[in-house]
């Protein structure tokens, strides 16, 4: 599909659709993401899908991080926020940041916003895209990130916890 060294990031970007556009409707977003989650969850298991999620989303969050970058960490944040809203991703807000811990939270989260409670946790993704993004700023340096609430458990938000 995509060689080791080829920017995956760039190469997806690229879209013709004259008549279509760039946009899709969230609906088919989600039909996308969580069929592929069940799928997932049904070959391997859901611990091992939600793994697969988390890491992708890692990935995909040191390749923006290497765009969105900025020596500053309140600027790469604010990039990274910027980011999210006009991706339509979700609205990203800094809730708590220390020495060796960020928190954040996801309003409108494009997975589980609006969302039945389903009882359980969903945004492996979005988890692993907030790691990648601060490994990114660290030098790469692992850090831990948890999902500490979710829209589809009830929790009115998503948040994600990361310690470093």
């Amino acid at each position: 599909m995509f060689s080791q060294d080829e920017d995956i990031l760039s190469a997806i970007s690229k879209v013709d659709r004259p008549v279509l556009g760039k946009d899709i409707p969230i609906l088919i977003f989600r039909v996308l993401r969580h069929y592929s989650q069940i799928y997932m969850e049904d070959l391997m298991g859901e611990k091992a899908s939600n793994i697969v999620f988390l890491n992708a989303g890692k990935e995909l969050g040191k390749k923006l991080g290497e765009k969105l970058h900025n020596n500053d960490l309140k600027k790469y944040l604010e990039n990274i926020s910027n980011f999210c809203k006009e991706q339509k991703i979700g609205l990203l807000n800094i809730v708590e940041l220390t020495d060796n811990k960020l928190v954040v939270q996801l309003d409108e989260c494009i997975t589980c916003a609006g969302m039945d409670n389903i009882g359980k946790r969903i945004c492996y993704f979005e988890t692993g895209l907030v790691a990648g993004l601060v490994e990114h700023f660290l030098g790469n340096k692992k850090v831990i990130a948890r999902e500490t609430k979710c829209n589809a458990n009830g929790e009115g938000t998503c948040e994600v916890s990361v310690v470093f």
